[in-house]
């Protein structure tokens, strides 16, 4: 990836009817020079969307099926074959992909479009020594497998990334509760953001979308409030497209670890005004995501990086849990056990039929903020734990 790929394209689509969605797609893939830039004849094209967990797509937990189907018509029309997949957020199984197809309306997707489901559950490990924080990687076999990436995200506020899109959406490529591993090897967000943004760089995905039509604001990434914006963006490079699409909905880039690193290392432009739009005006869509964290847009990243890099140690941590929310648990938990099945450093705990954790081991990663079924766990100062 270079920061020369500065395109990003944004196509207006005020809603998810079909013949709407069709036309931004194309107009997307147009600006692209599809189908002749993209050698896609006879070859295993992986569509690699958001599935999280078992929502209904009107929730904007998910990529929506209709943005997923007019994708996989365009690639089928030129002679792709192509897979639909994704590694949910918790266990990892045919019996849980088959539940969170059905739910995210990827089932009805595919057999409209011709489109297959991933069902192999086979993971391989591979070796990245370019990596600049992460030197290998555990990924399901299909992604490994395929010839071509396509990356369609969602957009939405996410509360260890702040923002999440074409990029986190990558995560994905890690299965099941491995990615739990990958939280408790890296408890410094930064670190772990970093981690995101090499593995990216492994998986290259030749074009990546992110369908903002309804996005979501709040406690992403599962537990916020749909919240329209009415575009599609499209970019060759994922960082381009978060940086675009970000800005969108006023969420600062220096908010924003990922797009930090990105930065660092020369993948994209060092802001917004230095991208290329094509397509449809950015203005027209501007509008104001609420963050995950409430206040945290209020937050000066000045002095985050004063805690950071120019504080002793025994300082940052104290300042660190101070400012630095916590999971709360509430009173609508329902003792699933979601948050204890997938917290990384295994601190949490099903006492009188409620979801307890140990703070003293807690690095607050939010994996059970962004599991929960009943959006039962909210972000909080430690001092209202």
């Amino acid at each position: 990836m270079s920061i020369m790929d500065n395109k990003v394209y944004l196509a207006g689509c005020q809603d998810y009817r079909k013949e709407n969605v069709e036309n931004a797609v194309k107009r997307a893939f147009s600006a692209f020079h599809f189908p002749e830039s993209f050698n896609m004849q006879g070859k295993k094209i992986l569509i690699k969307v958001n599935l999280l967990s078992a929502n209904n797509p009107d929730k904007a937990v998910t990529t929506h099926p209709e943005v997923v189907s007019a994708i996989v018509r365009e690639v089928i029309k030129v002679g792709g074959e192509v897979t639909i997949a994704d590694s949910p957020g918790g266990i990892y199984n045919q019996r849980i992909l088959r539940r969170v197809y059905s739910f995210c309306g990827m089932d009805t997707a595919a057999e409209e479009s011709g489109a297959k489901l991933n069902f192999d559950i086979s993971h391989r490990k591979v070796k990245f020594s370019q990596g600049k924080f992460a030197k290998e990687f555990n990924i399901i076999s299909p992604v490994l497998d395929a010839d071509f990436i396509i990356n369609i995200a969602k957009l939405k506020t996410h509360g260890l990334a702040y923002y999440t899109g074409a990029v986190k959406n990558l995560f994905g490529v890690i299965p099941g509760l491995e990615k739990a591993r990958f939280h408790s090897l890296y408890p410094d967000k930064y670190k772990f953001n970093g981690v995101l943004v090499d593995l990216c760089e492994y998986i290259k995905p030749g074009i990546s979308f992110v369908d903002g039509v309804v996005g979501m604001e709040g406690a992403g990434p599962s537990g916020g409030n749909a919240k329209h914006v009415g575009v599609i963006g499209a970019s060759l490079n994922p960082y381009a497209l978060d940086l675009a699409m970000s800005d969108l909905v006023s969420l600062p880039q220096s908010k924003i670890p990922i797009l930090t690193e990105a930065v660092i290392q020369g993948l994209v432009a060092e802001n917004v005004n230095k991208l290329e739009f094509l397509g449809d005006d950015p203005e027209q869509f501007k509008t104001s995501f609420e963050p995950a964290i409430k206040g945290a847009k209020r937050g000066n990243p000045i002095v985050f990086l004063i805690i950071r890099y120019l504080l002793p140690k025994k300082w940052e941590q104290g300042l660190s849990n101070k400012l630095t929310p916590w999971p709360k648990m509430m009173d609508k938990c329902i003792a699933c056990g979601k948050c204890v099945e997938i917290c990384p450093r295994q601190v949490i705990k099903i006492e009188n039929k409620k979801a307890k954790p140990d703070y003293s081991g807690c690095i607050r990663c939010y994996c059970c903020h962004e599991i929960c079924p009943v959006q039962a766990i909210e972000l909080v100062k430690r001092s209202k734990l």
